[in-house]
Order: C-alpha cells, then structure tokens, then sequence
C-alpha cells in the first residue's frame, strides 16, 4: 500500500476485530478441488486476512456480531415484552462473582450495551460472559460453569435473554462438529442447554436472532483463495432445534450464496429478511446479499457507486446496522487506483429496500454507530479521536479520544450522552465508557 500511514490504523482495526478465529488448514484444496478436508490450522486464515487487509478492504466478521460477535449492537433499548421462561434442562448454573474488574477478558470478544443501566461482554479467548446491572461501575460474572469449552460464540438480545454457541472445533482433532446451544432466560443467573446444531463442518461464527424465538447460527467453513464458505442454520423456538437452511457454494445459481469473496456477520431485521456483507479482493462490485425468506435463498443487492467510481471495484461493506426497523447504514470501502482507502457512508430510510449514496467519511474513519438516522459517531481509528455528526454525516465535529493503546473494536452509544468503546490492551479487552457524548472517556473494565 502507497499510504504506511493509513495501513496502521486498518491494521489494528481489522486485526483486532476480524482475524482471531483460525482456519482448517488445506482449504485451497477443498475449494479448488472439492476435496473436504476437517483438519485445523491458523495459517490460511490470517493469510487471507493480511490480503483482504492489504487491498484495505476491512470488514470485521466477527465484529460480529455481526450485530454481536464482534460487539456491533443496533438496538439502543430493551425488549419490554414480559418475560418467557420455558421449561429447559439441564441447568447450569453460573460461577458467581462481582467485581470492577471481571478479568481476563481476552479477544475476540464483544460487548452489547441494552441500556443506560444494563449491559452484557464476553471474551470469547477466555469463555467468559459479564453482566452489569449499574452502567458498568460492576460486573457480574454469569458464565455458565459447565458449558463446554471450545469455540463460544455469543447473542446478547435484550436484558434477560442470551444465547451461547459452543463448538470443539477448530484445532480438537475431533470428528465431532456439532455445536452445542446454551440459553437464559434470567439475565445469566442459570443456563440451559436447550439444543444442538447437527453440523457437519466448520466452527461458529456469529448468532443473530431478532426475537426469543427465531435465530440463526453461521458457521465458517473455511477461507482461501479470496474465498469463504458459509453455512447458515436456523431456528424457531429459540434454540431447541435447529436446520439447516443454506450454504456458499460454486454453482451461480439464482438464490445461491457464493463461494467468492469474504463474507460478515450477517444482520437479520426481522424473521424472514436479513442481509449478509462481503469483501471481494479480486475486483468485482461491492457484496451484499439479501434474503426474504429467512436465509433459505440469497439475492445480490445493487449498490450505486460513488461519482468517479465504476462498478468494479476492489471493495467491501462493512459496518452494516439498523437503528430502527426502517433506518440503517453500511460502509462501503473502496481500494482507489491512488493506493489509499475511501469509504462512502450508505443508508436506507425503508428497512433496506434502497441504499441511498451519502457522504464520504473523515479520513481513517472506516466504522459508524448511528442512533438515529441523523445522529451519530464515528472513530478516526489512527488517533482514537471520535467525531459526531447531527446531520447524517455531511458534517463531522471532532470531540475526545478514547484511552486504548492497541485500537478500539466497537463504539455502541444507547442515547446521544451515554456510550460505551470496545479498546484492548495487552493484557485484555477493556470497556471505555462516555458519559458526555465521546468528549470525555473513561476505562470501566481494564486489566
């Protein structure tokens, strides 16, 4: 890349967020030749990662989640509907503890942020799930003590509901790729092992469920060659049982995901309609696909570029989300023929059937979390420095900068005053919170 200054901050971003869950080692084989191959390895998947990098196409998977994943939480408010208990078994109970500092929280983790009270992390590197109830000042330890240990993936939806995955792949050298499911319904005061996924391959990837009912499990089937397959798993009665329901594949078919390019943590907004984000560093358009029928089938969504730019692009979309049910945003990143990174604001005033061309973001900026369809912040991801926007992004005002030595993953705010950063540190993950709207930040949970 022509521009070493900007390479660092997408470095940090990128890698933080997006690179720590590896790869089966031999899959160029398997999508090249077909040839399934369930051995693990890292190698492959921190290669493709560095090369999506370099093109300076970020996209954070993970940073996931998806909505959660990765700690991207759309939905500033809680679920107000009473609260479901059913019948599940076994029960496992958490190991309880309070304190300041829940440590370690190793990445990948996330955060999720219900309220101004309420909010839920886990460090995913050390299968540890936190829980405050007074905006941060302590953290409960509810992790589910005898869960099984492996690969956890975690949904946070609202203040007493929460899903865990749990996969022993990648790295077990098991044949078994089934993927445990863990529920409360409590606020993480007990667990329950409510299901399994029957997959064949793969690890976890992100959850998203848009209610206490229906979800959906991704797995990663592996990255190579600019390339990654998916397989998407749902359900509709939170958890219990779940089905396959499509996979990334080669044919081009109507309807098929495919097999090319990188893909995110999908965002679901609703049962039937959800979207999934890509990179694609071998040129192309910009990948986003949608379905409307619950991931069964897959459709490619026409993004209109940029003046000066065509429609092949070596490019992706990152920071997809949805403030409400009707307004939400994305970023489209562009690797320019000047060797520097350009990333287009989009946003739809009608639940994503359109994507209206806004504005270009502040340099370094590559992430956005807004509140309203106007109100909103992003991070100069060089200097930490976040800016805030009241008119949808044409303009930008500079305010504080975060106290995070290694970069910051996520920025969520639940109101225009109070908002919480995802930063890391050697030692651990750290929570940052805002009490004036990003002007002034402090370290809640840090090593």
């Amino acid at each position: 890349m022509s521009k070493p200054d900007e390479f660092d901050p997408r470095l940090k971003a990128y890698l933080h967020r997006g690179a720590s869950t590896p790869a089966p080692a031999g899959m160029d084989e398997r999508i090249v030749g077909g040839v399934p191959r369930r051995r693990a390895g890292w190698l492959l998947q921190v290669a493709a990662a560095a090369a999506v990098l370099v093109l300076a196409i970020g996209l954070g998977i993970a940073v996931r989640q998806a909505r959660q994943t990765v700690g991207v939480g759309p939905t500033p408010t809680p679920v107000t509907t009473p609260s479901v208990k059913p019948t599940l078994s076994p029960t496992i109970s958490p190991t309880p503890a309070t304190s300041s500092k829940a440590y370690p929280l190793l990445p990948p983790a996330s955060m999720h942020m219900i309220n101004r009270n309420i909010g839920w992390a886990a460090g995913s590197g050390t299968n540890r799930i936190l829980r405050t109830s007074d905006g941060g000042t302590h953290w409960d330890d509810v992790t589910p003590a005898s869960a099984r240990a492996g690969t956890w993936i975690t949904y946070f939806l609202d203040a007493d509901n929460a899903w865990l995955a749990s996969s022993l792949q990648p790295g077990s050298g098991s044949p078994d790729f089934s993927v445990a499911i863990y529920r409360t319904v409590d606020a993480g005061r007990s667990w329950q092992e409510t299901g399994t996924a029957a997959a064949q391959q793969g690890w976890p990837a992100s959850m998203d469920f848009v209610d206490r009912t229906h979800g959906w499990l991704v797995m990663n089937l592996g990255s190579a060659a600019g390339s990654q397959g998916v397989a998407f798993y749902g359900t509709v009665d939170g958890g219990t049982t779940w089905t396959k329901l499509s996979e990334a594949d080669t044919s081009g078919n109507p309807g098929h995901l495919p097999l090319s390019c990188s893909k995110g943590a999908p965002v679901f907004l609703n049962s039937s309609t959800g979207w999934i984000p890509g990179a694609c560093n071998a040129g192309g358009g910009p990948f986003l696909f949608v379905t409307r029928d619950g991931a069964r089938t897959w459709n490619t969504v026409n993004i209109a570029m940029p003046a000066g730019y065509s429609g092949s692009c070596i490019c992706g979309i990152s920071s997809l989300r949805f403030s409400d049910a009707t307004n939400g945003v994305l970023v489209l990143d562009i690797f320019g023929a000047d060797g520097a990174t350009h990333n287009f604001l989009y946003s739809t005033p009608d639940g994503g059937t359109s994507w209206l061309h806004g504005w270009a973001l502040p340099q370094n900026a590559f992430s956005v979390d807004f509140l309203t369809a106007a109100v909103g912040w992003t991070l100069d991801a060089k200097n930490n420095t976040v800016l805030y926007t009241r008119d949808g992004g044409q303009d930008w005002t500079t305010l504080g900068t975060i106290p995070s030595s290694q970069g910051v993953a996520d920025l969520q705010f639940v109101n225009s005053a109070i908002g919480w950063a995802l930063g890391s540190e050697p030692a651990g993950d750290t929570l940052i919170k805002t009490l004036d709207g990003g002007q002034t930040w402090t370290s809640q949970l840090s090593p």
